[in-house]
C-alpha cells in the first residue's frame, strides 16, 4: 500500500509541478477543469446516484465552469467577488464546528439524494473557481505554494500519526486520522511557510501573517479530506475510486485542496501576500475587458492654467528695484 502510494505520488507531482509554472492561465483553468470533472464522476457516486444521473451531474458541472470563465468579465473581472470567497470559507468553518461538536450524528443522519448532489456540486465548482483565480489574481508560484503545502501537510499527518498518533480526532467519521497527526502537518506548515516567506522578502508582520494564514490553510484543508471521509462513510465505500493506485480516486487526493484554497486565496487577499520569485511583489490579473488602450493625449499648446514653476526659480533673488537688474544678473 505504501509503495503503490509512493510510487504514484512520484509519477505524478513533477507533472503537476510542471504543470502549474508551465501552462498559460487558461490552460491551467482546463487541466484544472478535468480533475474536477473526473472527480465530479467520483463523487456522484458517493452520492448514489446511477449511471444516467451521474453522467447528467457530470455534464452539468462542466456546463458551470464553463459559463463561469466564458462569462468571467460580467461577474468577476478581477477578483472573485467578496460574497463568494466568503461563502466558501464559511462554509468550510461550519463543517469543522460540526464535525468536533457532533461527529456521531452527522454519520447516523439520512442525507438526501438532492442534498449529495447540491453539497458535492458546491464544494467542486468553488474549489475550480478559486483554484483558477488564484492563478489569474496572483502568480503560478502562489498556486504552487498552497499545493505543495497542502502536499508536505498530507504526507506529515500520515507519518506522524502512525508513529505517535493515538488520539482521534473524529473516529466516527475517519478512524485513522489523530490528533498529533494534525499537530505534525501544523508543524509541517510552519516549516515551509517561514523559509517561502524569508525567500521572497516578506516584511517582518506580513511573515507572521503568511505563517498564520498557512496554519489556517492547513486546518481548512483537514474539513475538506473529513467531509469525504464522511460523504464515503455514508456510502459505505472505502475510496471514491481506484484510479490511482495507493491513494484511491482523484477526489481523494484533491479534497484536502478543495477547502484549503478557499481560506488561502482570501487570506491571500487580505495580507496581502503575492509569491513571485525574481520579480515584482504585484498582483497578476489577467481578466481584463477586451478594451483598446487609451492613447496619451496631445500636449494642449492652448492651456490656460496655471504653470509649475521650478524650484530653482522659486528661490531666485527678488529683483533689484535699484538698478532694474534681477539679482544675479551681471
Amino acid at each position: 500500500m505504501l509503495k503503490n502510494r509512493i510510487i504514484t505520488a512520484s509519477l505524478l507531482a513533477p507533472l503537476v509541478i510542471a504543470a502549474i509554472l508551465l501552462l498559460p492561465p487558461d490552460g491551467f483553468a482546463m487541466l484544472w477543469g478535468g480533475v474536477i470533472l473526473i472527480a465530479g464522476w467520483e463523487w456522484s457516486d458517493l452520492a448514489g446516484l446511477e449511471r444516467g444521473g451521474r453522467i447528467g451531474f457530470t455534464v452539468a458541472l462542466l456546463a458551470i465552469l464553463l459559463a463561469a470563465r466564458l462569462f468571467a468579465l460580467y461577474w468577476a473581472p478581477g477578483e472573485l467577488p467578496i460574497w463568494f470567497y466568503t461563502a466558501a470559507v464559511l462554509w468550510w468553518l461550519g463543517w469543522g464546528i460540526a464535525f468536533r461538536k457532533i461527529p456521531e450524528k452527522l454519520v447516523k443522519r439520512t442525507y438526501p439524494t438532492w442534498a449529495k448532489v447540491l453539497s458535492g456540486g458546491f464544494v467542486l465548482v468553488s474549489g475550480w473557481m478559486l483554484m483558477v483565480w488564484l492563478r489569474l489574481n496572483f502568480s503560478p508560484y502562489q498556486v504552487l505554494y498552497l499545493v505543495l503545502l497542502i502536499w508536505l501537510a498530507d504526507i506529515a499527518a500520515y507519518f506522524v500519526g502512525k508513529r505517535w498518533g493515538f488520539a482521534k480526532l473524529v473516529e466516527a467519521i475517519s478512524p485513522g486520522k489523530t490528533i498529533e497527526g494534525v499537530y505534525g502537518a501544523l508543524l509541517a506548515a510552519v516549516v515551509l511557510a517561514v523559509p517561502v516567506g524569508l525567500w521572497v522578502g516578506l516584511e517582518a508582520m506580513t511573515l507572521v501573517d503568511f505563517v498564520f494564514l498557512s496554519l489556517l490553510t492547513v486546518a481548512f484543508s483537514v474539513c475538506g479530506d473529513l467531509f469525504e471521509s464522511l460523504a464515503k462513510r455514508v456510502r459505505g465505500v472505502k475510496d471514491s475510486s481506484g484510479i490511482l493506485p495507493g491513494h484511491g480516486g482523484l477526489l481523494d487526493r484533491i479534497d484536502s485542496l478543495l477547502s484549503g484554497v478557499a481560506v488561502f486565496y482570501a487570506g491571500s487577499l487580505l495580507i496581502p501576500v503575492f509569491l513571485m520569485f525574481g520579480g515584482s511583489l504585484e498582483p497578476e490579473i489577467i481578466l481584463q475587458a477586451d478594451e483598446p488602450a487609451l492613447e496619451a493625449p496631445a500636449a494642449d499648446h492652448h492651456y490656460d492654467g496655471p504653470m509649475e514653476v521650478p524650484p530653482e526659480m522659486e528661490e531666485a533673488p527678488a529683483a533689484d528695484e535699484h538698478s532694474g537688474h534681477q539679482g544675479g544678473a551681471q
